[in-house]
């Protein structure tokens, strides 16, 4: 223990203890830090505060369906294309990009008329013991409709907006910047920010130190990206050649990590193994 102590303790300032919390790192990578922090805006104020989580359905068994019975739904009774919705899941979330599996949410909010689709309440009536809410093996009591889904997403007008998409719990920076309108599962948050300069911010490895050094990691060295953390990223300000650089970049990967480029490199890679 002392020959460690010798080589890895540093002095620590009084005034580096603060009252929000201690942080018991080298007085290098604490001035690093906060010259890291001082050098934007904290996404948090940047955004105004808005950060969303996904959609909880209470019971995605009885929500989520897949291509067939989504064309099965609608061809029963048209209107049923009005609340079915593109499903994200968090697994399907990746850096610069994502891969959904063609899933479709029955997206019920709260107050519709479920009258006015019939192939909807059909379908979801054999859940209805399952979704009714407060009974045992029921959903969690509220004063939604057995036929709605479970929270009340006030926000749901933002997900047909371009939006940075990211999971909650990941073992590296996973923003991508969503413009087709995917219905995010609760696993995964938004931001109504479709700006290539923030996403280009989030997922550089500048980014990749300083989120690591707030986040704290749980098992499997995974990082939490609660509000509370993502909310503290600092977001430089930009010069215009600056911002048109970073976006012309981030299009660029965003290209690159796309289904094109990856069908060709794995084609690629097929290739060269029958050499």
């Amino acid at each position: 223990f002392p020959e460690i102590f010798d080589q890895q303790a540093s002095a620590l300032a009084q005034r580096d203890l603060k009252p929000d919390g201690w942080r018991l790192e080298s007085p290098v990578k604490l001035r690093l830090l906060e010259r890291l922090r001082k050098a934007g805006t904290p996404l948090g104020e940047y955004v105004r505060g808005r950060f969303y989580y996904g959609i909880k359905t209470g019971l995605n068994e009885a929500f989520v369906v897949d291509r067939a019975a989504r064309d099965r739904l609608i061809a029963e009774h048209p209107s049923s294309e009005e609340v079915l919705k593109p499903f994200l899941r968090g697994r399907d979330v990746k850096r610069w990009r994502c891969e959904p599996k063609d899933l479709w949410l029955i997206f019920t909010r709260r107050g519709i008329d479920i009258k006015q689709y019939p192939a909807i309440h059909d379908h979801l009536k054999q859940f209805k013991k399952a979704l009714t809410p407060g009974i045992p093996g029921g959903r969690k009591p509220g004063s939604y409709e057995w036929y709605e889904i479970q929270d009340n997403i006030a926000y749901w007008q933002e997900f047909e907006q371009p939006k940075i998409v990211y999971p909650d719990i990941a073992s590296e920076a996973k923003f991508f910047v969503d413009r087709d309108c995917l219905y995010p599962d609760c696993t995964l948050f938004l931001i109504p920010e479709g700006s290539l300069l923030v996403l280009s911010v989030l997922n550089s490895s500048v980014n990749a130190y300083f989120f690591g050094q707030i986040s704290p990691r749980i098992r499997g060295s995974y990082l939490r990206f609660k509000s509370i953390y993502v909310g503290q990223i600092p977001i430089p300000p930009a010069t215009p050649d600056q911002q048109c650089c970073c976006e012309r970049l981030a299009e660029a990967l965003i290209w690159l990590h796309g289904p094109e480029v990856r069908k060709a490199m794995d084609e690629s890679s097929g290739l060269m193994t029958a050499y």
